[in-house]
């Protein structure tokens, strides 16, 4: 069964009869769309990005969610951390399972974070200074041996490194 379509025939006779003016720019083409004239007019509601969103992901076949929720796992779009990454989404096959769940080290993670300490001879004081904190920061070793929780940052830091090694 095919869709509904709005009628547009009483919006736009309300917008002749209560707005004149919004009616006549539409008309004249300075306003692009009847939806942004009945927006202007206040007779309808701006729609949100939330909004937006949500239409979206509605129409979007089972193809374009899958890709659309790697996507989010992949730019940590669903973490407490704003993920602003301007990079292209990368094939669903290049997708790496997340390291983290919120502060907390995966045990997949744990397992290949102490796999690439035991290969290259590391300590975890080691991993801090190549991420970029102080060797002396033992929030790593207490996450790897007791499950403690680590700073958003240290886990960001982690996954590049993860990454980096990963591939030598």
């Amino acid at each position: 069964m095919a869709k509904k379509r709005p009628d547009n025939a009483h919006d736009l006779q309300r917008l002749r009869s209560e707005f004149p003016d919004v009616h006549g720019a539409f008309l004249a083409g300075k306003i692009p769309s009847l939806r942004k004239a009945l927006v202007i007019a206040g007779i309808k509601p701006e729609r949100s990005r939330l909004d937006k969103l949500k239409n979206s992901w509605t129409k979007a076949t089972d193809e374009e969610r899958d890709a659309f929720l790697s996507w989010l796992a992949v730019t940590r779009a669903l973490s407490t951390t704003p993920a602003h990454s301007s990079a292209p989404s990368p094939s669903a096959s290049s997708v790496r399972p997340p390291i983290a769940s919120g502060r907390y080290l995966m045990p997949s993670a744990v397992a290949e974070i102490k796999a690439i300490m035991a290969k290259r001879q590391l300590n975890p004081g080691d991993v801090m200074q190549e991420i970029g904190f102080p060797p002396d920061d033992h929030s790593l070793a207490h996450a790897l041996a007791r499950g403690a929780s680590l700073r958003l940052a240290v886990i960001a830091a982690l996954e590049t490194w993860l990454r980096t090694n990963a591939q030598g």
